[in-house]
């Protein structure tokens, strides 16, 4: 399956110091009232792909996370079991995916297809396979959002990415814009619904001249890795391949298997 990148956006808080709230508020001028940090980092992804392409009405959307608003999740949690309280009304709003999606849509002034999916792990190229079958039968674009944001504490993420202790998790959120259409994209991204065992992969990898990065999960391939980690890496991998004009491939795995995404430099 290929589909080709209009345009995309990138944040990670390892990278920048970015007081996104105020951001959101004083240069965006969006009401963030009622809104927690997982929706305020996914709206500020969303208003740096709009200043760097076009949106249409009708363009779909998808946004996926490795573990969802694991804060909120953590908060409801305290209320009703440890406190014996209600939970507040807006953190149980804030719990239910879609009300990021609307929030995300509503920013851009989308009012096409709006879906919210999580997977168990390889939820970004999982989401890439369901987005590309809606636009091969619509013809319409997609903007795909990956975000992640690290829980306080954050051994609570590292439970359930599955690593080790000393391995740094950080918050992530990267957006593209999909089409079918090859005409001004940036890049064109190939990828299939298969899952691969470690033979397989080595084969594979004989065979490639490009660029390789694995995630920190893949221990059993000699390759270059990404030494921090969000469930949604693939994501960001995509977007910087694309930041410096690089044809890349990038292998994803978790329990010994393995799925794999493929970048073309069109610039």
């Amino acid at each position: 399956m290929k589909m080709y990148v209009k345009n995309y956006s990138s944040y990670r808080s390892d990278q920048e110091a970015v007081d996104i709230k105020k951001v959101l508020k004083q240069k965006y001028q969006l009401d963030t009232r009622r809104q927690d940090d997982f929706i305020h980092l996914a709206l500020y992804g969303a208003q740096l792909l709009k200043e760097k392409t076009v949106i249409h009405a009708d363009d779909e959307l998808y946004v996926t996370s490795g573990y969802g608003d694991v804060d909120v999740v953590q908060r409801t949690n305290t209320y009703v079991n440890k406190e014996k309280q209600a939970v507040k009304l807006f953190d149980f709003i804030n719990l239910l995916g879609n009300t990021t999606s609307y929030y995300i849509a509503k920013s851009l002034n989308i009012s096409g297809k709006n879906i919210f999916q999580i997977s168990d792990h390889f939820t970004y190229i999982n989401s890439l396979i369901s987005l590309y079958a809606s636009i091969k039968n619509s013809q319409k674009d997609a903007i795909l959002c990956a975000i992640d944001l690290t829980s306080n504490p954050t051994e609570v993420s590292k439970r359930v990415l599955g690593v080790n202790e000393e391995i740094e998790v950080i918050s992530s959120v990267n957006y593209q814009k999909f089409s079918l259409d090859a005409r001004d994209a940036v890049a064109e991204v190939e990828f299939d619904i298969r899952t691969y065992n470690l033979d397989e992969i080595n084969a594979i990898l004989k065979e490639e001249n490009r660029n390789i990065l694995t995630s920190v999960r893949c221990m059993e391939l000699e390759k270059s890795k990404e030494p921090k980690l969000f469930e949604t890496m693939a994501s960001y991998a995509l977007n910087d391949a694309m930041k410096k004009n690089e044809d890349m491939v990038y292998i994803d795995c978790f329990e010994e298997k393995y799925k794999i995404l493929k970048v073309k430099s069109l610039r």
